[in-house]
């Protein structure tokens, strides 16, 4: 208590805060493309589905899980508003646990670990949709594992079984989280012994066998592996995990290296010194790069400047490696942390370590604690507008206009729906299908988004999956234009999809399926934002 007493004025604005987030924020916004993407799955789950039988899933499955469980527990009335208070809860534990973990590793005095908290969470989330994600979830089962490593000196079976545990769930959260568990390994022979090592593999061993036979269960294990390969290939691995930090082309980063080898090479020779001198203006370089992100984040350029405070993140490490002589097993837990931050930028979507800004944060303040030799005002002065441009950006939800734009209850399209508010076509786009589904039935296909139409209306997809672009349904649209193409179903079409709006490719490219209904299949009815159709022509015949 008389550490919470000390802290009081941080940790009541840190509630604050939670409060704002869970009961003010989760009201606003109801995008139609990845809101609801993850709950169209979980609805499935509750519906007695099998993830990858029954339906296309491309991620590892416990995500849909994990959210099927609450879909099965939470009151149906308002249930997706208790959907987003579980999304900024579960972040803010993660948060938590992250920093307190650092906390009990490291001697950090100078800055209030509730304060830091707050900074966190929100410079990390920043206008994150909330609504249940792969990477969320495989952040906070991370940071589970990451606090009992750091909880216990001494570890024994079951923590260890905990730390397996967990770590498994966050690589069996998103593909980019794959790298967590063998991380985890090496922090667990770095700080403890062999069989402490041994005991860790031995539990991933047998959770991992469970997961297989799961699997294997439900279905085959090739068609596992077909559909979880994903859409990343090694060219885009380059361009997410490489590129943007570096900000430049393959081709040009082997030229820029070799000039700079060159220059520091031509330098070291004529100063008669060797590469090991040059570790002290690595300082320099990583508050020079910290800079310019914080001045890139306070004008809104939120993504390079994450990027450029990974690196100077990075280099903070190396210096504190070269310079100030700390060992591996000190400087590890951070390495940990930001190979977190490097893995939640892996992603076709959401490509930045924006989402994980506590690791570089941690990572930046725990090495230069004693270089910055700050008193609390200035840290003040320093996090406070970063903090309000960050809080600031949530006037405009993802994919939405502002806030004070949003005065359309949800509630009259669904019970699930209650205290959402979005704006006038968002509502009117939802009431039409309503009423379409009321005039056809419910043998109805919404094409190409709107992935939780079924899970707002409680019925069953006709479909082995609801958002119908290729990259989304495993390209395997001839198979979805087959069912699609039966008479007892009727296919809506948006005409923001025929008009182009929101697509970055071509509609072609981005949904075959409903471009090939568009023009093959008879059209029966039109309406505002949507176009109707039942089988296909007579004169056509299926791809």
């Amino acid at each position: 208590m008389g550490y919470l007493k000390k802290n009081n004025s941080y940790f009541l604005l840190l509630l604050i805060v939670i409060l704002l987030y869970c009961l003010v924020l989760s009201q606003y916004g109801m995008e139609t493309w990845d809101t609801g993407y993850m709950s169209s799955f979980a609805w499935r789950i509750v519906n007695g589905q099998n993830v990858y039988e029954d339906f296309i899933y491309k991620f590892p499955p416990v995500t849909i899980y994990f959210h099927a469980f609450f879909m099965k527990i939470l009151p149906e009335t308002g249930q997706f508003f208790y959907f987003r208070i579980i999304a900024y809860l579960s972040y803010v534990a993660q948060v938590y646990f992250f920093i307190s973990g650092a906390y009990l590793i490291y001697d950090l005095k100078k800055i209030n670990k509730w304060a830091l908290i707050i900074v966190c969470f929100l410079i990390s989330w920043l206008n994150f949709p909330p609504y249940p994600w792969p990477t969320t979830d495989g952040l906070l089962f991370a940071s589970i594992a990451f606090w009992i490593i750091a909880k216990n000196k001494n570890i024994t079976f079951i923590p260890i079984f905990f730390i397996a545990f967990f770590s498994l769930l966050s690589a069996l959260s998103k593909q980019s989280f794959y790298l967590f568990p063998i991380i985890i390994f090496v922090w667990i022979y770095l700080r403890h012994n062999f069989r402490t090592v041994f005991y860790y593999l031995f539990n991933v061993s047998i959770l991992l066998g469970i997961f297989i036979l799961f699997v294997c269960k439900i279905t085959t294990w090739q068609n596992f592996i077909q559909q979880i390969n994903g859409e990343l290939q090694l060219r885009d691995l380059y361009f997410v995990g490489i590129h943007n930090y570096i900000f430049l082309s393959a081709k040009w980063f082997i030229i820029v290296v070799l000039i700079i080898s060159i220059i520091v090479s031509f330098y070291l020779k004529k100063t008669n010194q060797t590469l090991i001198k040059l570790a002290p203006q690595l300082k320099k370089i990583a508050f020079l790069l910290m800079s310019i992100a914080i001045l890139l984040f306070l004008i809104g350029q939120f993504f390079i400047a994450s990027f450029i405070a990974f690196d100077a993140a990075i280099i903070t490490i190396l210096y504190s490696y070269f310079e100030k002589k700390k060992t591996i097993t000190f400087l590890f837990p951070l390495i940990v942390l930001m190979s977190i931050s490097w893995s939640v930028s892996i992603s076709l979507g959401y490509q930045t370590t924006l989402l994980f800004a506590t690791g570089i944060i941690l990572t930046f303040t725990t090495l230069m604690e004693n270089e910055i030799q700050w008193n609390t005002k200035k840290y003040i002065y320093v996090a406070l507008p970063i903090c309000l441009v960050a809080f600031a950006s949530n006037k405009k939800p993802y994919r939405e206009t502002s806030i004070f734009e949003l005065n359309y209850s949800m509630e009259a399209i669904s019970p699930k729906l209650k205290y959402i508010k979005t704006n006038k076509s968002t509502f009117e786009k939802h009431l039409e299908l309503k009423q379409l589904i009321s005039k056809y039935g419910e043998n109805f296909i919404v094409a190409p988004s709107m992935p939780m139409a079924n899970y707002l209306f409680n019925s069953k997809s006709e479909l082995p999956g609801d958002w119908l672009l290729d990259h989304e349904i495993n390209r395997q649209s001839k198979r979805f234009i087959t069912i699609c193409s039966d008479k007892k179903n009727f296919i809506f079409i948006e005409k923001s999809f025929v008009n182009g709006e929101d697509f970055k490719k071509s509609t072609i490219e981005a949904s075959p399926t409903a471009w090939f209904i568009y023009n093959k299949f008879n059209k029966i009815d039109e309406t505002k934002y949507f176009l109707v159709y039942n089988s296909i022509k007579k004169n056509e015949k299926l791809p």
